[in-house]
């Protein structure tokens, strides 16, 4: 499953206006051909969630489909390919670079971030990282890249899930936008989408298609 090629990517600051990473330049990446940009033909669709544990509703992109792949108490996602995708997860668990076994996600905004950004000592790269608040929530977005497969490392949405199958980290074909949203005294919403850099893909396209999601999005009262 794409859980371990999962490549971040979020949104710019003039996006959110203030907001993440799937910091510094932006990619340098030939554009893709027509068929590979990312672009919208049909008027985009309102979803609210099911049964994700934080309520929401979001405006999605007809490119995505109107539908969800997934929505469960702890994942959120639309997969219309294997490089094109939104993820929305609640870790349940993480996986230390190197180590073998998981274990649980901080349960405070600061200290996933701190997690994440700990990832620079093991091949991942931070860039364009922005402050900024998602309905109101305080946000960090940043776009992550690696050189080093990172399985696991931004977390599972099963506490059992194997690090490579079942949950998510960085991989070194892909570049992420990734938002990390404070949403109380929970898990952190760690959000995020991903471009195929071996395949050339515009991040810029994605990237502003993923904004707009995050300027869209709404939290409805949690129970």
């Amino acid at each position: 499953m794409w859980a371990r090629r999962c490549a971040v990517a979020v949104v710019s600051v003039a996006l959110l206006g203030a907001v993440s990473a799937c910091g510094g330049g932006s990619a340098a990446h030939a554009p893709a051909s027509p068929a590979a940009q990312v672009t919208e033909s049909a008027s985009p669709v309102v979803y609210t969630s099911k049964a994700f544990a934080v309520p929401l509703t979001v405006t999605v992109p007809a490119s995505l489909g109107a539908r969800p792949a997934q929505d469960t108490r702890t994942f959120l996602t639309w997969d219309t390919s294997e490089s094109d995708k939104v993820r929305f997860l609640l870790p349940v668990a993480v996986y230390p670079p190197g180590k073998d076994d998981p274990v649980k996600p901080p349960g405070s905004y600061q200290d996933y971030l701190a997690l994440l950004r700990g990832l620079a000592d093991y091949h991942a790269k931070w860039r364009d990282k922005a402050d900024t608040t998602v309905d109101g929530h305080p946000a960090t977005l940043m776009t992550a890249t690696t050189d080093w497969p990172l399985d696991g490392t931004l977390g599972c949405p099963e506490a059992d899930g194997d690090a490579h199958d079942d949950c998510y980290g960085l991989q070194p074909e892909y570049a992420l936008r990734v938002a990390v949203i404070d949403i109380g005294e929970r898990t952190p919403l760690v959000s995020w989408t991903t471009v195929n850099t071996d395949r050339q893909q515009d991040t810029s396209a994605a990237f502003t298609r993923y904004e707009a999601m995050l300027r869209s999005l709404r939290f409805s009262d949690t129970p």
